[in-house]
């Protein structure tokens, strides 16, 4: 029986530049300048699920934190953007006592860059998009392998464009590989975020990521930055790639810089 890989996929950002009435969006208050495509892959689902669930046991038993109205809240699940700081500050300190075989980042960030958009992705969001996850799953599944794959319900793209990227994106790895689609054996699935609690993982390694990259702060970013694998700044000059070990991700070094 194959050995099983789990991938965990999130997002932050969108695929949008343009609004209602095909008004350009780019440059105005509340333009998502970034769209990165998350993945946190692991070849052991259950000690991680067991590990979250824990630490959320804990958190609730102890009268520091249950107390804080959010954790308080009967459907109450680890999300950095709304998580009260201390609760943030415990998941990341969660996530440092993981090493590299365990589990892994990977990321994709894309730019959106309006003459790329018009160039490369033909003015068509869905384009784009599917040029990411493309990216995303290039080298990341085998035939010696059985893959799962779960996805998080509450992304903003529409849910049914990307399992069919996704689809089509393993199909095209599949075939520079010289294999057919059904020789990689994979599933795909939606699920709430707050009933898969592995989903919280690549939310907070997106949520790290995007705060650097948007706002300039490291620290968070950098205390899990070891378990990166592979983040591609895609529409860099010659796509660059970065990792948690020789190539660190630095502002000071993109190129060319984010000018957000």
């Amino acid at each position: 029986m194959p050995e099983t890989h789990y991938f965990f996929i999130d997002e932050c950002g969108d695929p949008e530049f343009y609004g209602k009435r095909k008004k350009l969006l780019v440059g105005t208050e509340g333009f998502q300048p970034l769209l990165i495509l998350g993945m946190v892959e692991t070849p052991n689902r259950k000690t991680l699920q067991k590990a979250i669930l824990e630490l959320k046991a804990e958190i609730l038993s102890d009268p520091l934190y249950n107390t804080i109205y959010s954790v308080s809240q009967p459907d109450w699940y680890f999300h950095a953007r709304t998580d009260h700081s201390d609760i943030r500050h415990r998941f990341f300190q969660f996530l440092r006592q993981f090493n590299p075989s365990e589990l892994r980042f990977h990321a994709i960030i894309g730019r959106k860059d309006l003459g790329i958009f018009n160039r490369k992705h033909n003015n068509n969001p869905s384009e784009f998009y599917f040029d990411l996850v493309s990216h995303l799953f290039q080298e990341k599944l085998n035939p010696g392998h059985s893959h799962s794959i779960y996805l998080a319900g509450r992304v903003k793209s529409a849910l049914h464009k990307l399992v069919s990227s996704i689809d089509q994106a393993i199909e095209n790895d599949a075939k520079k590989k010289g294999l057919e689609k059904q020789d990689i054996q994979y599933n795909c699935s939606i699920e709430p975020s707050y009933q898969m609690p592995e989903l919280s993982i690549v939310d907070y390694f997106l949520w790290a990521l995007q705060r650097y990259l948007l706002k300039g702060e490291i620290r968070f970013w950098q205390s899990i930055e070891p378990l990166a694998g592979k983040i591609v700044d895609l529409y860099a000059e010659n796509p660059k790639v970065y990792d948690g070990e020789t190539h660190l991700l630095r502002l000071d070094e993109l190129k060319p810089p984010l000018n957000l």
